[in-house]
């Protein structure tokens, strides 16, 4: 633990010469799994620390969820047909490869995924409950990831933890288009989450209120 707690500091600092100094003192650190399993590769992404995640790995083989992170679709392939089983695997926060490539806005590896075979619609195992188009939506390029899933068939009602639809993730985001196209897709617009809060009501929370009026009223 304490072995890694230098490099840790830095990437939630997402202090780059921290973290080179850091791995000068002690290169293990670059491939030590942190406390509940995380790699420091993914803990730097998580935390978007991107050069750290660059210089982390030149240390060691990407893994599959690694590979799909950073978007190197010819270590994803390679992955996946050397072991075919490793798409559906989760990590071990709890997502597949195909979560994460939705997560991180990863168009190529997604695709990639896509067509060897990932499941569109894999639970995460977390208290999140989510699909991958639930995670493209809470990520950076929600807007286009979440369409492309729904494109490929992803479904659009499932309801993931805490009562959490896609609907309710797009609207406190402010993304009109895609609240637009989930209710043209069908959506539940009246269903509440675990606090009893609808899509609209979370849209007002945010001053989003042009998002909000769109679920009150319903498409015209």
């Amino acid at each position: 633990m304490s072995d890694v707690r230098p490099l840790m500091h830095a990437i939630q600092n997402r202090d780059t010469p921290a973290a080179r100094a850091a791995l000068e003192r002690d290169e293990s650190q670059a491939t030590d799994p942190l406390p509940g399993g995380l790699s420091p590769l993914m803990f730097a992404l998580y935390n978007g620390a991107q050069e750290i995640a660059e210089l982390l790995r030149a240390y060691r083989p990407l893994s599959l969820h690694e590979a799909v992170a950073l978007d190197d679709t010819f270590a994803v392939a390679r992955h996946v047909l050397d072991e075919p089983d490793a798409i559906r695997r989760h990590s071990v926060d709890g997502w597949t490869p195909l979560h994460l490539a939705a997560f991180f806005g990863q168009r190529d590896a997604l695709l990639t995924l896509i067509g060897l075979g990932a499941p569109i619609d894999s639970i995460s195992e977390n208290p999140m409950q989510n699909t991958p188009m639930h995670a493209a939506i809470a990520g950076p390029a929600g807007e286009q990831m979440a369409p492309l899933l729904i494109g490929f068939g992803a479904d659009v009602h499932h309801v993931g933890g805490s009562g959490v639809t896609a609907l309710h993730l797009a609207a406190s985001r402010d993304f009109t288009g895609l609240v637009r196209l989930l209710m043209a897709r069908g959506v539940d617009r009246t269903l509440k989450t675990e606090d009893d809060k609808t899509a609209a009501d979370l849209a007002r929370e945010r001053g989003h209120l042009e998002v909000a009026q769109l679920l009150d009223n319903g498409l015209q």
